[in-house]
Parts: structure tokens; C-alpha cells; sequence
């Protein structure tokens, strides 16, 4: 009897072998690379990288990044050598049974940086609302260059 053509069992299937690929390959380099620096660790044992978008405006930069079902308790953010931070946990229900998941769940890690240097670190602020994290990052006032006139003595 022939088996009929599963487009879903067929996509199931190629994501789970794209997965282990992944998890193999990273697993071998963080062996590799056991004297790297903490950035590329902390990249590395991130589970996933959550998508956002980043907007430049005349005040400020503004920052959305997708967190639906994140607690809010669980993520940290901050900011550390010219670099933006953004951790947290996503958990797994854990009375239902597991089935393929097309939503990334365990830690993530979303990295932004270096930050122009126009921006003020300690007025940044964030918000959390429906699922977004909304990261405000506010630009300095500029000096304004002014002519100053020498004379010669």
C-alpha cells in the first residue's frame, strides 16, 4: 500500500532534523570554543532569540521586541559595556502533554549593540504590555558647536 503525502508530518519531520542539526552544531563549537569570552557563552546557551524591530527617531530610539506568554518577572534587561541586553524565560506547560511546538520556549537572549553614543543609558525605560516589550532609549542633547573667535597676541 503507498503511503499518501503528509505535507504537515513532512514539515514536523524536517524542522525536528533542522533542530538536532542546529543543537549538534553548537553543541560541538561550545566544546570547541571552551576559552571564549562570556558574550558568545551566553549566546550560545540561549534557547532562542526572540524577533524585533528597531525604529530611529528624531528623540530616541525605540525598540519592540516579541514576548507573548513571557512573565514579565522573568525578564532582565540591561545594559553592560555600550551593549543592550534583554533575557528571560519562556516555560513549557507542564501538565499537558509535549507535541511539537512551533513556539520557542527556555531562555532567551536578545543582544543589541553597540549603542550610539548619542544615546542617554540612564534615562532608558521599558515597557510591557500585550506580549511587546517596548524599550525606550532617549538621544542626548547634542552640543551645539559654537564659533569662538581667537585672537592672536
Amino acid at each position: 500500500m503507498a503511503q499518501h503525502w503528509d505535507p504537515i508530518r513532512d514539515l514536523v519531520t524536517l524542522q525536528e532534523r533542522m533542530n538536532r542539526l542546529f543543537e549538534d552544531a553548537t553543541e560541538r563549537r561550545a566544546r570547541n570554543n571552551s576559552s571564549s569570552n562570556d558574550e558568545e557563552h551566553d549566546l550560545e546557551r540561549a534557547d532562542w532569540t526572540p524577533p524585533a524591530d528597531v525604529y530611529n527617531r528624531e528623540h530616541e530610539y525605540v525598540i519592540m521586541v516579541d514576548l507573548p506568554g513571557i512573565d514579565r518577572e522573568t525578564l532582565d534587561i540591561s545594559v553592560d559595556e555600550n551593549r543592550l541586553w534583554i533575557r528571560g524565560t519562556r516555560s513549557v506547560e507542564q501538565d499537558a502533554q509535549q507535541q511539537p511546538n512551533e513556539r520557542p520556549h527556555g531562555s532567551f537572549l536578545r543582544k543589541f549593540g553597540p549603542l550610539p553614543p548619542t544615546i542617554d543609558q540612564q534615562a532608558i525605560k521599558a515597557e510591557y504590555k500585550d506580549g511587546v516589550l517596548r524599550l525606550t532609549l532617549p538621544k542626548r542633547e547634542e552640543q551645539k558647536t559654537r564659533r569662538v573667535e581667537i585672537k592672536v597676541s
